[in-house]
């Protein structure tokens, strides 16, 4: 596979050593273990990454018990030489029995190996995958390894036998995953398989039609023994770009059938089959995830916070250091994103993701919040195998990842120099491979700190060894009750990693073994249920984990400090369930299928749901596609895409509160009628739809001209507009006292521009109503605002208010009014961009600012709101900030900075956004990016190796003369904030508020206990390229603990699954209603 196609892709759419005495894992040396497997990658003219894409793949490992003598043997898959396997003779001692056990090898290229009973005898067999060997499909055959059940000094031996099975294909595979999907007690087999041919620019819709017999993925069904190819009529998809990389079965909605989960590289985007239990399956994941990884490698999938509902991590390239993140190839051209979208793929991001699963929604499908940023495990550079397994014992899985790459292939100034002249006649290949630069880095192993968040113990636990591995597995193979890690790296001798946990920690587990004992069944699918004190945990047995990599190996447990099990429930794939009580820790349990009374009982409660969705109101948001970063390029994410916002009045006196929802660029705002039971009729208003080439950004009802009824003022904003354009003047709607509305601009001041939010508020305490206005940005002059105002109700005409105290306030998002001094007048609270949250108190009509350490706590702010939530009689607050799932790090002592200027004197402003990398500051954009809108710096950074060192204060001081303004943000996270007597103290959300940025909330009694709780929403799909889709907040439930604190609330209990860019949140009577940019309206009604 030649590079080009990766470029076309894109813009389409010796002793003991390793960790010190304190390590959890020691690296052993070949000379202890007596593996000394080597995939030996050997480059050639012919052979080549530039002629087969995936010649630095690498090869797999398997670990399982070949001769039933109880201990786990190895096997290792090479590309260019023979396997080999290794028995385990105890004590992490290894014999090679590759010849005697009768593997052999005639060329073939080896990939993925999959340990499976595949005749059901009891001894383990081997399906080994092959590709490469383009023109010659005879070294293609895949290869099924039969064991013989016969020992020979201990030594067992194989047939191969692949043939007799039907399992003799020749596709381009990379890995096979052995399940029972139609659950009638035989194992059928997912292949992976993908290209090798060139793919340029194609039609989406005609190449996702097709179905390729060497690279589509394959789902064979197990027929007597004999395997046949079902793969349309199961719906399992066989186009051409799907390159696979990556499976796993398992059970991810629950409904007792395995589901397939599918790495894919390059633009197709991941598939999630969900099982439809007769003998189909159908990809949902479109419908069950926000986006997913872009060049998405190996996967693994298991419960991460003990919920008892399964979890999917999967892999991708992104480096940790900021040196390779600006020097490797990374997407970002957001037009080529756009066009990625309107060819129908699903939004994908180069990173690691996590996705967490909330439970199903109302069809059945699963719903993930992809988290992996928060984590802190979104960049572990080109990382193929994810193992989840808890590796110190103590009840929480871990993560292992491998990575490596024989040579930085995707090198931009390697690129370029093979885009320029690479592929000269006269050149040769390897003179061009030559200018590929090689790198190594060690692999990864995160601890698991049971708030979902993982901290990086490369060091501390001996990973801190360069190296390129590939396939991965992890076994206890000295029986001692952890588990070691074995990699399959390239030229370089395997890797066997000592774990000394139960030496070290002392904590407990349990092993178990699954014995079906029965010839009609598999133990691959049972589901295992472990209960010890507080802790809880789930696992799923299946075989294939990883990366080319598989494990028919005991389930292992870490059970920490717990001394006894409380109770064990087995599910069996069958849905047979048996239950043990008082289990023994430190134990090798075999469980055999004697299924008890238990087998009507649920395992996973479902309780009932707080919120359930309903069709009362009928609204669609609507705004015109517009790209703000095709007019100032460096903008953190685009502001055209402000509502809708949502405000409820009763605007014809009949006792019922009536809604004003903002519309889009294009669309009119409009207005609900509520009616008797709770449903809204729209009400025609042609003073709105003269308004509809505006963008409503806020709206508020009062009493503007003071005759008893309920008027309407509505904020204007957006970015594809002029600065002072007209279409951002403010708008105020008077009513005719029958919620009939006429436009009246002679009562605003003509300079109201720009406005994000409208506060009414009697500052004067002169009875009437007065507004405050937060400014907004203005278009294509970013970070450059629109100045907040104060304006004074004078007899019905909103007058602005001279004061210095509003000057200066910077881009505000949004305001609430508090009486935060309890002196009986209004004060003001605002949060911003860039801003601090800033106290306006209001001193007897007069606003000053006040100076504390609310004051010096800058965000990237977007709501706030208050209310009493200690119940001590003072208004507490909430800040909604952008959260901490995302690339960007800030806090006092490593700042988010941005720094501004018209560096290169072309009139346009230009916002340089830098944050701390490993501890220095850099740039936020890629070389193309930051080059594309600063020109003047292409005679500096020649190379993208010279702008890969380069620090934010390089990059400025370039510019000779110019001193730009220089903003700070310091807090990322979404706060609590508890007011002690006019004094605000911060006190931690759940961790959960921090998912994505905050754009909407509200402040209901959702279990009428007297406690107001909170209800948070937001996200953010218009970001960067490289920052991606920010989308893991379904609408969250925090319940008030009536202690001054929350309680996170599962998504699988408050029943709300709110997809999208959530703008607003409005509670009327038991219904909450969610308004989501460009979506229609979401309505839910509270239970009684």
């Amino acid at each position: 596979m030649k590079l080009i196609r990766f470029l076309a892709f894109l813009p389409l759419l010796a002793a003991c050593k390793g960790g010190s005495s304190d390590s959890v894992f020691t690296l052993l040396s070949a000379s202890q273990t007596h593996i000394d497997f080597v995939n030996s990658i050997q480059e050639t003219e012919e052979d080549n990454v530039l002629n087969y894409e995936y010649f630095y793949n690498g090869g797999g490992v398997a670990a399982a018990d070949f001769n039933n003598d109880g201990l786990i043997d190895l096997y290792f898959t090479a590309n260019q030489g023979e396997d080999k396997l290794y028995l385990n003779e105890g004590k992490l001692s290894f014999k090679d029995i590759t010849k005697e056990a009768g593997i052999d090898w005639k060329g073939e290229w080896k990939t993925g190996v999959t340990v499976v009973d595949i005749n059901k005898d009891g001894w383990q067999d081997m399906y080994v995958s092959v590709s490469a060997n383009i023109d010659k499909p005879a070294l293609r055959k895949h290869k099924l390894y039969i064991n013989n059940k016969t020992l020979k000094n201990g030594v067992p031996s194989f047939t191969e036998q692949a043939a007799a099975y039907g399992l003799d294909l020749t596709t381009y595979a990379t890995q096979s995953a052995f399940f029972d999907y139609d659950n009638d007690g035989d194992l059928d087999v997912y292949l992976l398989n993908h290209n090798v041919k060139d793919f340029k620019r194609f039609d989406a819709d005609a190449v996702h039609a097709m179905r390729d017999s060497l690279a589509g993925h394959r789902l064979m069904r197990n027929d007597g023994g004999k395997f046949v190819d079902v793969s349309v009529q199961a719906g399992i998809k066989g186009n051409p770009i799907g390159f696979g990389l990556g499976v796993h079965t398992a059970d991810l909605n629950g409904d007792g059938w395995l589901d397939i989960y599918v790495s894919n590289d390059y633009v197709e985007e991941d598939y999630l089959y969900l099982n439809n239990k007769n003998g189909t399956f159908t990809d949902v994941v479109k419908e069950a995830t926000g986006h997913v990884s872009y060049f998405s490698m190996g996967n693994d999938v298991g419960d991460i916070n003990n919920d008892l509902l399964p979890d999917i991590v999967t892999m991708d390239m992104l480096p940790e250091d900021n040196k390779r993140q600006k020097l490797l190839f990374g997407p970002d051209k957001y037009e080529a994103y756009l066009s990625m979208l309107r060819n129908g793929f699903h939004p994908e991001v180069m990173r690691n993701m996590l996705q967490l699963n909330n439970g199903v929604d109302r069809q059945g499908r699963p719903q993930f919040s992809e988290i992996g940023q928060l984590a802190g495990i979104a960049s572990t550079d080109w990382s193929w195998s994810a193992l989840l397994a808890d590796y110190d014992n103590d009840g929480y899985k871990d993560l292992f990842i491998t990575n490596g790459y024989l040579r930085d292939y995707t090198n931009n100034d390697f690129v370029k120099y093979y885009a320029d002249q690479g592929a000269r006649k006269n050149q040769s290949v390897m003179e061009v491979i030559s200018h590929m630069p090689s790198t190594k880095t060690p692999n990864y192993i995160f601890r698991n700190e049971h708030n979902l968040t993982f901290s990086n113990k490369q060091t501390d636990w001996g990973f801190d060894t360069p190296v390129i591995s590939n396939g991965a597995v992890y076994a206890d193979l000295d029986n001692d009750g952890d588990l070691e890690i074995v990699t399959n790296n390239i030229n370089e001798k395997a890797h066997l990693y000592q774990n000394q946990t139960a030496e070290k920690t002392g904590n407990n587990y349990v092993d178990i073994v699954l014995n079906p004992k029965q010839a009609a069944q598999s133990a691959t699918g049972t589901k295992v249920y472990v209960y010890s004190g507080d802790l809880r945990q789930f696992q799923q047995y299946t075989p294939t984990h990883g990366f080319q990599s598989s494990m028919m190996i005991p389930m292992h447990v870490g059970l920490g400090k717990a001394k006894t099990i409380d109770s064990l429930v087995v599910v069996w794939q069958n849905g047979s369930v048996q239950k043990l009580r008082n289990v023994a820790v430190n134990q090798r349990l075999t469980i055999n299928y004697e299924p008890g009374t238990e087998a009507s009982t649920p395992i996973l409660s479902q309780p009932a749901l707080l919120f359930a969705q309903t069709n009362t109101l009928d609204f669609q948001h609507q705004q015109a596609p517009l790209n703000d970063f095709s007019r100032q390029l460096l903008l953190p994410h685009m502001y055209s895409y402000a509502g809708p916002r949502m405000v409820k009045g009763d605007v014809n006196k009949d006792g019922l509160d009536d809604i004003y929802i903002g519309g889009g660029k294009g669309q009119s705002g409009e207005l609900f009628i509520q009616q008797t039971g709770g449903r809204f009729e729209k009400s025609a208003q042609n003073a709105f739809k003269q308004d509809a080439l505006c963008t409503d950004t806020d709206a508020a009802f009062l009493d503007a001209d003071s005759d008893g009824d309920l008027d309407l003022y509505v904020t204007s904003g957006g970015y594809e507009y002029l600065p002072n354009d007209l279409l951002l003047q403010s708008r105020l709607y008077l009513n005719d006292g029958k919620g009939n509305f006429n436009k009246d601009a002679s009562r605003l001041d003509l300079n109201d521009y720009a406005g994000n939010a409208v506060e009414v508020l009697d500052f004067d305490k002169d009875g009437d109503s007065d507004l405050f206005v937060c400014g907004s940005v203005m278009p294509n002059q970013y970070p450059r605002y629109q100045t907040s105002r104060l304006y004074r109700n004078e007899k019905g005409k909103f007058v602005p208010v001279k004061n210095d105290a509003f000057n200066d306030l910077g881009l505000l998002t949004d305001a609430c009014v508090v009486d935060f001094d309890k002196d009986g007048f209004d004060d003001l609270v605002t949060v911003g961009e860039w801003t601090p949250i800033i106290r306006l108190r209001n001193d007897h009509g007069v606003f000053k600012r006040v100076q504390d350490e609310l004051d010096q706590t800058t965000g990237f702010w977007q709501r706030i709101i208050g209310g009493d939530f200690d119940k001590d009689g003072d208004i507490d607050l909430i800040a909604g900030n952008y959260g901490l799932n995302c690339h960007f790090k800030a806090s006092p002592a490593l700042p988010l900075s941005m720094l501004t200027d018209d560096f290169d004197g072309n009139g346009t402003i230009d916002p340089i956004v830098c944050y701390y990398i490993q501890g220095t500051n850099y740039p936020a954009y890629s070389r193309d990016e930051l080059l594309d809108q600063l020109a003047p710096l292409r005679k500096k950074y020649t190379s993208y190796a010279l702008y890969s060192d380069a620090t934010a204060d390089e990059v400025v001081n370039e510019f000779k003369g110019k001193t730009p303004a220089r903003a700070t943000i310091n807090e990322l996270s979404t706060l609590y904030l508890v007011n002690n007597k006019g004094h605000f103290e911060r006190k931690e959300l759940p961790i959960q508020a921090q998912f994505s940025p905050v754009y909407a909330m509200a402040t209901p009694d959702v279990n009428e206990d007297g406690f107001p709780d909170l209800l948070l929403a937001g996200n953010q799909t218009h970001g960067r390229v490289r920052t991606g889709n920010i989308d893991a907040n379904y609408g969250q439930v925090f319940v008030n603990d009536r202690k001054g604190g929350f309680t996170y609330m599962p998504q699988s209990q408050s029943g709300l699954f709110l997809r999208g860019n959530v703008r607003s949140l409005l509670v009327v009577n038991n219904q909450l209603m969610a308004g989501i940019n460009s979506e229609k309206v979401q309505v839910y009604t509270k239970a009684k």
